[in-house]
């Protein structure tokens, strides 16, 4: 049990980086726009997931912030698909 919940942290941590990263980039595309730096709030609500799992006596509150992101960015994907 404890091992996948490593190895789902690490998923959903490097998706959150990947996308966080990838929106900093695509945020400055445009003409005579600078890049959003509040995309990176998204990687601070993960981290503050994860810190919680660790720290809170009931892990699923941890566990729950940990996912908001996850489910923004496959959110913002799904409907960049769908269109």
């Amino acid at each position: 049990m404890r091992r996948s919940i490593i190895i789902l942290h690490v998923i959903t941590g490097l998706f959150v980086v990947g996308s966080s990263l990838l929106g900093y980039g695509f945020s400055g595309i445009g003409e005579g726009s600078t890049n959003d730096v509040t995309i990176f709030i998204w990687l601070f609500v993960w981290g503050l997931g994860l810190v919680a799992q660790f720290m809170l006596k009931n892990k699923w509150i941890g566990l729950f912030i940990t996912f908001i992101p996850v489910g923004y960015f496959l959110y913002i994907y799904l409907a960049a698909v769908m269109m």
